[in-house]
């Protein structure tokens, strides 16, 4: 049996999507690929269960035929008024900050380059009746209020950490809480969607009112509207060029290309109705509503060449068009009919054709006086309850800004100012960091305000205000695996902790008070974990370290991965032993070493998440006590000194030898930030003025060629 059925059998696909039965395309789909290609269909269903008023598919397609009939006459006279539909886009990408969901710029610059090289008839059709829809794709330049966006096309979430997100979590919470006006924008949401999905869209409304699901008696405050759009599995985003590693066989962005053809009103080439043991096990005499489609009596899927579910009707079945279930590789065509239907949509159907005169995609106005504050990173603390945020204070004006103030609170309470003073060009940036702010465990806001650029009125107020939501829970996520099966982490070894041949004593292990080690910042490690895979089943590995201690494994730096086996038992997995670099700037004191160890399909790319729970795996949970770097090479602890310490005001180094000085110090607060520096030039430099600084613990770390030297000292 090949391995991929032999690992299945692990798994079983859940039935019912948004309530409704899926389809035996889709059914069938998983059975042949291990995803779920496209749950438009039921999306659909769901949508009509719960709007009574949504148009049935027999009124939308009674409202589009006249209109597609018109513009299809329109075109073949020579009178359509053609020319190219601009659609303006903004990628939602859902996000823990790591991993193969926090996609890069240049990954959605290939979604979106291979989707306008799809919807051009670019991608080289062999049909003759292959047409360009007139239809392309902008990335949005601007937010919803105007200002320029730091990654065009990019609205990137990570309230809700990395997932797996089911259907259910992201139709009730991420897409309404996180669309941007549907009017303006495409909305598209890349995410680690669960079971194998890879997507699925909302299909358009007919104008008119009473049958488009947005009467207000019938669906209340919020409505149909507030869902619009486009969901896409993070690692189906790519493009025939730059393909994603992590997606294939469908990873050259067509995942992309057939859900906007859902959006824009197309339906699948066998017509959507096909259930397995009708005659010949096809639907011949079901329809996609365009006549150029050969009829196909189901879906298709991989690259088959020469297929005919319909032999009685003319036509092999084009396993190329973009609506049928085909790998990324096969598809290259969208055919005239049904360019004519997605034009029909364009320009007739409510917010699709409001997206024509949308200015989203162009750059925002530049004025004189604009200054712009932003949260860069709140840095919780798990240990203390506390954060010390840093802030980003960005010149979007033509003129100089030279001075602002900054106003801050917690939760709404007593406002704090900062007055800064600078001097910085259009577009330059500076770091501010706020003093440290204690809390409590629960959920927060921390909220920031500028005001007074150069002492006057900023001319944009849209950019002048952040806010972000955190919660501090005193310890990390509970993740605690099934015990159905043995899969497991069987040993790890990381410097002196030698924790070996556990077995699967349960679904989790906390080892954090008889497991523990002592590291140096910038110093390496080998981390070596011993896995059980359960026989012959493919197993992924991952650690996380929680080195800025905030309680959370998603941040950057923060996941390693120690490899993709499978077969093993009480053995080390593929990237074992892995080097590990102690961050500079991680956090002194006890911080949470994960260790996961999960079965996954290898079809559906199951990587473990720092939080999930009930996957067939075990979690693992051990302590690393995080020690400053000491010195190094000649430049040791008998040559160098501070006083006094502590300090109120001037903090001196002092030199055995004061003809030796060193060429630089750098100043760190417990979070490793930076806070002060400079470069030695003369004795008067060793006097170092910290009245700018908060109470508390520091460590100053002074250098000299490839010696270094770090020391702590305390602020009063």
């Amino acid at each position: 049996m090949p391995f991929f059925l032999f690992a299945q059998e692990k798994q079983k696909v859940t039935e019912k999507h948004f309530n409704q039965e899926l389809t035996d395309a889709n059914l069938r789909s998983f059975e042949e690929t291990g995803f779920i290609k496209c749950e438009t269909v039921e999306y659909e269903a769901y949508l009509q269960n719960k709007f009574p008023k949504r148009a049935t598919t027999d009124e939308f397609e009674n409202w589009i035929a006249p209109k597609a009939q018109l513009i299809k006459q329109q075109i073949q006279s020579g009178n359509f008024r053609g020319g190219i539909n601009m659609i303006p886009v903004i990628f939602h990408v859902i996000t823990d900050g790591v991993g193969g969901d926090n996609l890069s710029a240049a990954a959605i610059q290939a979604q979106l380059d291979q989707l306008n090289i799809d919807y051009a008839n670019l991608a080289g059709s062999s049909y003759g009746s292959a047409a360009d829809t007139q239809i392309q794709f902008c990335l949005a330049q601007v937010d919803e209020n105007g200002v320029q966006l730091n990654e065009p096309g990019i609205n990137r979430v990570t309230t809700y950490g990395g997932g797996p997100f089911s259907t259910g979590q992201i139709q009730s919470n991420i897409k309404a809480d996180t669309q941007w006006d549907p009017e303006q924008y495409m909305n598209i949401w890349t995410a680690n969607i669960s079971g194998g999905i890879l997507g699925y869209a909302q299909f358009p409304d007919p104008a008119g009112t009473g049958i488009d699901g947005l009467d207000p008696g019938d669906v209340g405050p919020v409505g149909a509207a507030n869902t619009d759009g486009v969901v896409i599995a993070a690692n189906s985003v790519g493009s025939v060029a730059n393909p994603n590693p992590l997606g294939a066989p469908y990873n050259k962005g067509r995942t992309l290309t057939h859900e906007a053809g859902h959006w824009l009103g197309l339906r699948h080439i066998w017509g959507d109705n096909w259930a397995e043991g009708q005659p010949n096990n096809a639907s011949c005499g079901d329809d996609d509503f365009c006549a150029d489609t050969p009829n196909s009596g189901r879906p298709n899927f991989g690259c088959p060449t020469g297929i005919n579910t319909c032999p009685t009707s003319a036509g092999i079945d084009m396993i190329e068009n973009y609506m049928d279930y085909t790998d990324d590789s096969c598809m290259d065509t969208f055919t005239a009919n049904q360019v004519s239907r997605v034009l029909a949509v364009i320009t007739n159907s409510p917010r699709r054709a409001n997206l024509l005169t949308s200015t989203a995609c162009q750059p925002a106005m530049t004025y004189n006086l604009d200054a712009k504050i932003d949260i860069a990173n709140l840095n919780t603390n798990c240990s203390d309850y506390s954060i010390t945020p840093e802030l980003t204070i960005t010149n979007k004006g033509y003129n100089t800004l030279t001075s602002a103030t900054i106003t801050y609170n917690l939760d709404g309470g007593t406002n704090t100012n900062i007055n800064w003073t600078g001097s910085l060009a259009l577009d330059e940036s500076e770091s501010i960091f706020v003093p440290q702010i204690n809390t409590a465990i629960g959920s927060h806001v921390f909220n920031v305000t500028l005001s007074n650029p150069n002492g006057g009125t900023d001319e944009q107020p849209a950019n002048n205000t952040d806010s972000g939501n955190f919660e501090v829970t005193g310890s990390p996520c509970a993740s605690v695996a099934n015990t159905n099966f043995q899969t497991s982490t069987t040993g790890v070894i990381f410097n002196s902790i030698s924790n070996l041949n556990t077995g699967k004593p349960s679904g989790y292990s906390d080892y954090t008070a008889s497991q523990s080690t002592d590291v140096n910042r910038e110093e390496t490690y080998d981390l070596t974990v011993n896995a059980n895979s359960d026989g012959n089943y493919q197993i992924i590995t991952y650690a996380w370290i929680d080195w800025n201690q905030n309680c959370s494994f998603d941040d950057p730096g923060e996941q390693y991965d120690l490899g993709t086996s499978a077969n093993i038992n009480n053995q080390p997995t593929v990237n074992s032993p892995l080097a590990i670099t102690i961050p500079a700037n991680a956090v002194l004191g006890n911080t949470t070493m994960r260790i996961t160890t999960k079965y996954t399909d290898p079809n559906a790319n199951q990587f473990p998440t720092s939080c999930e729970n009930g996957h067939d795996g075990e979690v693992e949970d051990y302590t690393i006590n995080v020690l400053a770097q000491l010195s190094v090479n000649e430049f040791t602890l008998n040559n160098i000194g501070l006083y006094p310490n502590p300090t109120t005001n001037v903090l001196n180094i002092s030199l055995a030898n004061a003809n030796e000085l060193p060429d630089n110090y750098t100043i760190y607060n417990m979070l490793g930030q930076v806070v002060l520096s400079k470069n030695i030039a003369a004795e008067a430099d060793l006097s170092i003025n910290t009245s700018s600084l908060s109470n508390g613990m520091y460590f100053i770390k002074i250098a000299k060629d490839s010696s270094q030297v770090s020391l702590p000292f305390i602020k009063k």
